[in-house]
């Protein structure tokens, strides 16, 4: 399975294996996602924030963004 991310952080916390003071917090419950990822189960992968299509329902865009990626979706004026 591939996940597309625009967060550098999280990637890096997926993949690497040491525990840094500032994530000691994360559930035990999450650190499958890790496993998983070392496994070769999940690929992790950056996507700059202006391609992800995600960000049509996540991110307030400007106009042009909004355009291209209704476009990129195939959705019309109806």
């Amino acid at each position: 399975m591939n996940i597309n991310c625009d967060n550098q952080g999280a990637i890096v916390l997926a993949k690497d294996n040491k525990y840094h003071s500032c994530t000691k917090h994360i559930n035990l419950r999450y650190h499958s996602i890790r496993e998983a990822v070392k496994n070769g189960k999940i690929l992790v992968t950056y996507i700059p924030m202006d391609e992800n299509l995600s960000n049509i329902f996540t991110k307030a865009l400007a106009r042009l963004n909004f355009e291209v990626f209704v476009a990129k979706l195939g959705l019309t004026k109806v």
